[in-house]
């Protein structure tokens, strides 16, 4: 695959995902860090459930509350994997493992030996001890390191917009370089991650986190999500396409008048 190269130097560069983060921290990102655990999840919608039970008069905060807790109970009961996500795995001395997992209904994948392996339930955070404990049904003391990964879309002015499967670990920045990085009429202040129709990091936030080398994970993206690199506003163009042909046609009706 095009990417198993810097996975698999990602485990090296990129040091190890889920520190334990402050109760603020987590209720920022309502939860959704990638690599968050159990114990951070339930900490977290316990927090949202002692917040709506407090019966806030401001219905935009219960409602992020309501949601928070519903998101978060998905996750603990479901996990985090659905049919087409990639997982890349190495396992120490055994090339007969795949470098690059497919998550197929169930939500499952395919092991050597192992067969069919059931992910339901099972977190990001989770998968490593989860992979190596089945893979150490069949090898005695096995060496195992996975990298759960996440679909992105990078848009906009880059050199190569399109899909993309990332490491959850990637810096938010080092995608939009994968992409081909920003192109020369780039609007880098005005860089936005969007949700669906929503907006969820842009401007000065975005900049920051760039600056930062903040994560995917420790930005609470998802599945999905898009990161928008817009071009700067072109006013010679506009004055091209607009300002010549009206200024014409005004000196035109001046001569007939």
């Amino acid at each position: 695959m095009r990417y198993k190269a810097w996975w698999f130097l990602a485990l090296l560069l990129i040091p190890l995902q889920g520190e334990a983060q402050t109760r603020v921290g987590l209720t920022s990102t309502g939860g959704s860090r990638l690599l968050v655990s159990r114990a951070e999840l339930e900490e977290t919608m316990e927090w949202h459930q002692i917040l709506l039970d407090s019966d806030p008069s401001d219905r935009s905060l219960r409602q992020q509350a309501r949601d928070a807790i519903e998101y978060i109970r998905t996750r603990l009961e479901e996990g985090d994997f659905r049919p087409g996500d990639q997982i890349a795995l190495w396992v120490q001395g055994h090339p007969e493992f795949p470098d690059t997992l497919i998550v197929e209904h169930g939500p499952s994948v395919l092991l050597p030996n192992a067969g069919m392996v059931s992910l339901h339930g099972v977190l990001r955070s989770e998968l490593q001890d989860h992979l190596a404990e089945e893979i150490g049904r069949y090898l005695r003391d096995p060496v195992v390191r996975v990298w759960p990964t996440i679909r992105i879309t990078v848009e906009g002015t880059v050199g190569r917009p399109g899909f993309y499967t990332f490491p959850a670990s990637l810096p938010l920045g080092d995608a939009i370089m994968h992409a081909g990085g920003p192109g020369g009429t780039a609007n880098m202040k005005k860089i936005t991650v969007r949700r669906g129709p929503d907006v969820i990091l842009d401007g000065d936030t975005v900049l920051q986190s760039i600056a930062d080398g903040r994560s995917f994970d420790q930005l609470g993206l998802r599945p999905g999500d898009e990161i928008h690199v817009p071009a700067r506003a072109q006013v010679m163009q506009y004055v091209l396409r607009w300002g010549v042909p009206i200024v014409s046609i005004l000196l035109l009706g001046i001569r007939l008048y």
